[in-house]
């Protein structure tokens, strides 16, 4: 079987974050007998062709010189767009390149598989028929169906997609009620890769320089609007509490302003901006937290929230999107309103003082997460080719 997928993200280099869902969704199925040619955008300075574990990869040049490449990666896409007029400019140039490599590529598969739903329209414009279209929906292109012409460029998208697969229940009822017929709608939850899992957290806080004796909490993502750090950073200055210590993991457009916030507020907590770091390492921040803390306006199905509860790491995160499918409240970690560093404050300042009821979510929520992995995924994903395929035939 040959499969061509499509996403606007994936991984640059070893370890990078930018989606690395996709990557090891990707290696699993290779690893299953499928035959993948990933198609992606271009940075400067990174190769143009790679295989990585078996997969192909062909990332495809917009704009020359390559540095002035504005569109994907540094802040995602939406992000992008709303800052940078260049980035805006270049969309044009963005799609007419993404189209044609995946014409090319597309022509010798038996099946596209597109990530995010603009790599819907550019399969759909690619092949015309030629082969079955799965679209993968993730979370924050779901919001475009609210309304106005993107909402409408959306489900004219999905209409013409073989099967959507939605990461989260929530996701799939917002497709069904978009219009989408349900038998075109399948759930396929994201994995957790075996790297995640228990470790001693002295060990973790030695390895990484931390604070032996303080309250670490941890947010891991990227530094965008959407995912709220602000509102943490108000939470720790309504504590005022000298013993917590935050760390961000991750890079982002927001960094310079948040820093700023976090200087002009004199915060009692110190607070570490400690970059992106590879993916091999954020087990390690993992395992040497107290608490991870989600504060997002908007959310897909987090995989940060697997990850976390794979080491066994208690979660304080926000009611939005799919979390509430991985968090029962008050059994397998903390649900919050977004926006409301009141109650974030008060669900630190609850599990800081009491050692035991972080230990009960740490392991509840690890339990909760066992057989999420992505041989799972991959598994159920080949179901879906197998089917489609097969209907073709």
């Amino acid at each position: 079987m040959k499969v061509c997928v499509l996403t606007t993200g994936f991984p640059r280099f070893a370890g990078d974050l930018f989606g690395s869902f996709v990557l090891e969704l990707c290696r699993e199925l290779a690893a299953q007998g499928v035959e993948l040619e990933v198609v992606a955008p271009h940075e400067g300075g990174i190769p143009r062709r790679e295989l990585v574990d078996g997969v192909r990869i062909w990332r495809f040049i917009y704009m020359l010189p390559t540095s002035w490449q504005r569109v994907a990666y540094g802040g995602g896409i939406p992000t992008n767009l709303k800052q940078s007029w260049a980035a805006r400019l270049q969309v044009p140039f963005f799609l007419a390149s993404f189209w044609w490599r995946a014409w090319r590529s597309s022509r010798r598969v038996d099946l596209v598989h597109c990530h995010w739903t603009i790599c819907g329209l550019v399969g759909y414009l690619a092949t015309r028929g030629r082969c079955p279209l799965v679209l993968s929906v993730r979370g924050s292109d779901i919001h475009l169906l609210e309304g106005g012409m993107m909402g409408g460029l959306n489900r004219w998208i999905y209409r013409r997609m073989d099967m959507l697969i939605a990461v989260s229940q929530d996701i799939a009822a917002k497709l069904g009620q978009s219009g989408v017929p349900r038998e075109k709608i399948q759930v396929v939850y994201n994995g957790v890769d075996r790297r995640f899992r228990p470790r001693d957290r002295q060990e973790a806080r030695q390895e990484l320089g931390l604070p032996a004796a303080a309250f670490i909490l941890l947010f891991v993502g990227l530094l965008v609007p959407v995912k709220g750090v602000e509102v943490l950073l108000e939470a720790l200055e309504a504590l005022g509490d000298r013993q917590m210590y935050c760390v961000l993991v991750g890079g982002g457009p927001l960094e310079t302003e948040l820093k700023a916030q976090v200087q002009a507020r004199s915060l009692e907590a110190p607070v570490l901006f400690a970059g992106p770091r590879p993916t091999a390492q954020i087990p390690v921040w993992m395992n040497a937290a107290d608490v991870l803390v989600l504060p997002s306006y908007s959310e897909g199905r987090p995989n940060v929230v697997l990850e976390a509860q794979a080491c066994g790491l208690p979660v304080i995160a926000t009611r939005v999107g799919g979390t509430p499918e991985l968090i029962r409240d008050g059994e397998t970690g903390l649900l919050v309103d977004s926006g409301d560093e009141a109650q974030l404050a008060l669900a630190l300042a609850g599990l800081k003082q009491n050692s035991e009821y972080r230990r009960r979510l740490g392991q509840a929520g690890r339990q909760s997460v066992q057989g999420c992995t992505w041989e799972a995924s991959a598994l159920q994903v080949r179901a879906i080719y197998d089917q489609l395929l097969g209907v073709r035939c």
